[in-house]
């Protein structure tokens, strides 16, 4: 059982804003609680385990746990706006003639006073009241065989699904996919009934502003987002299959494989650090369409194969040969540890470098998909990882039909080996030299290709992560 107190701030420092009234509603004042959300008390989080042994080498086992989460970052909704008491404020020229301000004199700009309309002109943060934790739930099926007396394998099911999972912030205060197909009439000047309201120094303060803006759910604000607001899901399956081997003889090693998919509806959560506003470029094709995110998340690797492996070469003191004196502080002792890494590119998103349709709320505009652009193996270089003509530039006033994660980067491959030499001084004290390679076959680590149509590396992988690298270590064990 898990109970999320909503958190609080010692002196009240926050507000919502409110959808309704589209005034800020401060904490601990007027009737308003000094908690931005509600305290859920029904966060039961059982877990069960069971195994059965079906022969004296076979044992089949299963579980689910249902677990509560709070991750700064990840799932925690319970952290207040802090706005309007942290601010940031800006002076502009109001005719882009005359400067916004002599810099011998510097600028007269004044902080936002703590009023219901502290909010004014720019984009503020409202919460869902409702929302609750989020939570993961897991399960599992495996059946394992031992095979000889160190040696087991096992074959096993596992998924898990998060619900309440944090999204990137996004603005409820755009227009709608069918009002932006209204086309250039959106960015036609009309005279701004809210001028004299809204302060000068907001790009909606000035006598006249677009139409668009207008049509906007609250057309007093640049942008409303919700805060730390967990309304994404995951979904995880995934096939494991595994051999190991006890240490016996020297020996032992394991060996495993993954085959897994991973889909979300987020790209990324949202930003755990302190904000005075919302930003205005999230990674959202459509605030009011969730269906657009669901794809294969950007932390999906489908495939995963793995080995470790130690061995004790049987030469040494305690060892199947055995050697005197000199000859034993020389050749005996030595030991191999190594590991190999097999994995498939992540997914990632493709962009256009110019978002047509930010003049209307949107934070994201993503292009248009002609035919599927990943490239045959054989095809893919560093200059072209995928083909960039399979996507085409989406016009003003549309969506572009490219999915969030459509093109999968460079898979990853690494084998990295150690040799450890211990000698004995007595039958405590020993001393360890260790040569370690990582990266042994110098295979280089290649970055995800550049995903934004219209810049001129388009398609093109121009980093890396590090070539091999060789360390020595010295310890003493007592």
């Amino acid at each position: 059982y898990t109970l999320n107190f909503p958190s609080t701030e010692t002196d009240n420092q926050g507000a919502v804003y409110n959808l309704d009234t589209q005034k800020l509603d401060y904490l601990g004042q007027n009737g308003f609680p000094e908690a931005a959300r509600e305290l859920h008390k029904l966060n039961f989080g059982p877990r069960l385990g069971i195994a059965y042994r079906l022969t004296d080498r076979t044992v089949l086992r299963s579980g689910y746990g249902l677990v509560w989460q709070e991750q700064a970052g990840i799932t925690t909704p319970f952290t207040i706006p802090q706005f309007p008491f942290i601010q940031t404020v800006t002076q502009r020229s109001l005719d882009g003639v005359t400067p916004a301000f002599v810099l011998s004199a510097g600028p007269n700009v004044q902080p936002i006073p703590l009023t219901p309309d502290a909010g004014l002109g720019q984009g503020v943060f409202s919460v869902d009241r409702d929302l609750g934790s989020g939570y993961v739930q897991q399960w599992n099926l495996a059946i394992q065989r031992e095979i000889s007396g160190n040696l087991v394998a096992e074959v096993a099911y596992a998924g898990s699904k998060i619900t309440h999972v944090g999204i990137p912030d996004s603005n409820i205060n755009q227009l709608t996919a069918e009002q932006l197909a209204q086309g250039n009439s959106l960015l036609q000047l009309v005279p701004n009934p809210f001028f004299g309201q809204i302060p000068r120094s907001s790009s909606i303060g000035d006598p006249n502003i677009p139409r668009a803006q207008l049509l906007r759910p609250f057309p007093r604000f640049t942008a409303v987002s919700l805060y730390r607001n967990n309304v994404g899901n995951t979904s995880y399956h995934a096939l494991q299959a595994k051999l190991e081997k006890r240490l016996s003889r020297g020996l032992a090693f394991l060996i495993g494989y993954t085959r897994s998919n991973l889909i979300d509806d987020a790209g990324q959560v949202f930003d755990a650090s302190i904000q005075t506003g919302p930003v205005g470029n999230f990674p959202v094709a459509d605030s009011f369409n969730r269906a657009l995110e669901r794809d294969i998340s950007t932390g999906d690797i489908p495939n995963v194969f793995v080995t470790s492996f130690t061995y004790e070469l049987p030469v040494g003191k305690g060892r199947l040969f055995n050697l005197p004196g000199v000859a034993d502080k020389l050749l005996g002792g030595w030991s191999v540890n190594g590991t190999i890494l097999l994995q498939s590119g992540l997914p990632f998103a493709v962009t256009q470098i110019t978002n047509f349709n930010a003049f209307a709320g949107f934070g994201t505009q993503r292009p248009n998909i002609l035919r599927n652009p990943n490239l045959p193996a054989d095809q893919r270089t560093t200059g072209r990882w995928f083909d960039t003509s399979a996507f085409a530039v989406a016009p003003q006033f549309t969506l572009g039909n490219a999915s969030r994660n459509p093109v999968r980067g460079p898979g990853y491959r690494t084998a990295d080996i150690a040799f450890i030499k211990r000698t004995y001084f007595g039958e405590v004290v020993n001393f360890e030299f260790r040569t370690e390679i990582f990266n042994l076959t110098n295979t280089p680590p290649l970055g995800n290709p550049n995903g934004v149509l219209g810049n001129a590396a388009f398609g093109t992988i121009t980093s890396a992560g590090d070539p091999r690298v060789i360390q020595f270590g010295l310890k003493l064990n007592f």
